[in-house]
């Protein structure tokens, strides 16, 4: 049987729990607004995600890709890479979602602002 002091430590739990859930989700499902573009590990472009139906070619001595921007987010929708599995990453549009084309080198990300920086995701002392 439960004691009041059981029920009241539960609901206090549930309740951090839920305001946890609440902080964490909410930066994590928010819409951004830039993405950063980048190729052999240097940034290429910085993109504003509201710009619709613009398209993005990118051709290195690698090969080459090409970027749609639409609905609030960025997919890649052609690369001459063998794999293909840069297509497969479909639609991003959230704080920190990628897309990786490894045979080209090419890294898509999502940032909350146009600066192309989201802050530290943590601080090690």
């Amino acid at each position: 049987m439960l004691k009041r002091g059981d029920l009241a430590l539960m609901l206090v739990l549930a309740a951090g729990l839920a305001v946890f859930a609440a902080l964490r989700f909410a930066d994590a499902g928010a819409a951004a607004r830039t993405a950063v573009i980048e190729v052999d590990g240097e940034p290429y472009m910085i993109v504003d995600l509201d710009d619709e139906g613009r398209e993005i070619e990118i051709r290195t001595g690698r090969g080459y890709n090409r970027l749609r921007i639409a609905d609030g987010g960025i997919e890649m929708v052609e690369a001459d890479c063998p794999d293909q599995l840069c297509i497969g990453f479909g639609r991003i549009r959230h704080l920190h979602e990628t897309i990786t084309c490894l045979p080209h080198r090419v890294f898509v990300y999502i940032t909350g602002d146009a600066g192309g920086e989201a802050g530290p995701d943590a601080v090690v002392s």
